[in-house]
């Protein structure tokens, strides 16, 4: 018996605005609001509404036979909220089919699980799963962290915050020599399970799927179902793990016709069936362990690592978390976010070379030319923060002290020492 588990990922960053020197303490915004509705407006015409419909449709059909997950980070999930509410509607009836499931994640599809900040990523990953089940009616069991990245001690710390199983990135880098087709554990903390998406798999659905637009003659699902049958018939599991875009955009009703037949053709199939991630650890027991010293990692378009990562990716994050110790005290909701957006990857993808938004025909959509641009840009915002944090530090602090009880408790919220840590990177 071999089992399918299709999984969509689902992620739209809040983009910053050109912040130069000159804007630090002047109160100017740091999102480019236009651009940000703009493209979930559009996301949603085009892909996330027809796609939904479709898909729901389509499990009704095959009743109980097709199962599919989705992965919504929590920036996707406040853009929905914020500008195409009907999308999370949708996502709702999909979960109400008990067909579909959908994964945990950290709260703003953040880095935070590179860094030794162990409290803040547990604070995160529960944000995220509260906030799933919320909205979709159950708490996530399998958890994808952003980009797919994956260690040992991530995956002992994922334990630890309750989840069974992630998900992560089928490379040779991880594998060596071993299949992605079977469920493996993880090497601190062996009840964690570790799903691997089958890179080569994934990525000729995605290039068949982005091939349909309206200049190309239909392909036959076929070719991509012999792919299936052509995989080690004693390997139990294959994870597909794809961009949801894929599926809508140009040439939707071609990929509808393409995606429906392959539905079908799993289901004639013999000993083939879609499975949940959660159902998998379930089904399958770990074939051994997978050792993974440094972190691997999933990066869409371009070849590059997080980690180590180039120098001016290593010192954003690197500036960026030793602020986390002074965001405890921050009782302000909209610092709060700016905190959680500010942690997004995408801001240290564009500290990169290879960004495809440096090579693209599309670049008038990205404010910066180089990765310096997104350096500069994004440390003039950090700065900016900054000086956000201090004045409410400086706040409470005036608020203490017009109150003796709350005066004592409050002397660690001294913005000096604040400063003082921030500086010394205590």
């Amino acid at each position: 018996m071999k089992s399918i588990s299709l999984c969509f990922q689902i992620h739209h960053p809040f983009h910053f605005q050109t912040f130069r020197f000159l804007d630090i303490g002047t109160k100017k915004s740091y999102y480019d609001d236009l651009r940000i509705e703009r493209e979930i407006n559009e996301a949603a015409t085009n892909f996330y509404l027809p796609a939904n419909e479709f898909l729901l449709k389509l499990i009704n059909k095959h009743k109980g036979k097709l199962k599919l997950a989705f992965y919504i980070s929590g920036t996707a999930i406040d853009q929905f909220l914020m500008y195409e509410p009907e999308v999370l509607t949708s996502f709702r009836q999909l979960a109400d089919t008990g067909q579909v499931e959908f994964l945990g994640g950290t709260s703003s599809h953040s880095l935070i699980s590179l860094t030794n900040q162990k409290d803040e990523l547990v604070n995160q990953l529960k944000d995220h799963q509260s906030r799933i089940a919320y909205l979709f009616g159950k708490k996530p069991a399998v958890f994808v962290n952003s980009d797919l990245i994956y260690s040992d001690l991530i995956g002992n710390d994922v334990a630890d915050s309750g989840y069974q199983a992630m998900i992560t990135n089928g490379s040779r880098k991880a594998l060596i020599w071993r299949s992605s087709n079977y469920v493996y554990s993880n090497f601190i903390q062996p009840k964690m399970h570790v799903y691997f998406r089958n890179e080569m798999i994934s990525d000729e659905l995605t290039g068949i799927l982005n091939s349909l637009n309206s200049d190309v003659q239909d392909i036959n699902a076929n070719n991509f179902t012999s792919l299936l049958k052509n995989l080690n018939p004693i390997e139990p599991l294959l994870n597909i793990y794809i961009d949801y875009k894929a599926l809508g955009g140009f040439g939707i009703e071609k990929k509808e016709k393409f995606v429906q037949s392959f539905v079908s053709q799993i289901g004639r199939m013999p000993k083939v069936s879609f499975v949940l991630p959660s159902e998998i650890a379930e089904i399958f027991g770990p074939v051994a362990e997978i050792n993974s010293n440094e972190p691997i990692c999933w990066l869409n378009n371009f070849n590059s690592y997080y980690y180590p990562g180039n120098e001016l990716q290593i010192e954003a994050i690197k500036q960026l978390y030793l602020l986390n110790e002074m965001v405890v005290n921050i009782d302000d909701i909209n610092l709060q976010k700016d905190w959680q957006y500010l942690q997004t990857s995408d801001h240290i993808h564009l500290m990169d070379d290879q960004h495809p938004a440096y090579f693209s025909n599309n670049i008038s959509n990205c404010i910066y030319k180089s990765k310096y641009d997104a350096f500069i840009n994004f440390m003039n915002i950090l700065d900016d923060f900054r000086l956000k944090i201090l004045e409410e530090a400086k706040s409470k602090e005036k608020k203490a002290a017009s109150s003796p009880r709350k005066g004592k408790s409050r002397k660690q919220n001294n913005p000096q020492h604040l400063s003082n840590k921030l500086h010394t990177g205590e």
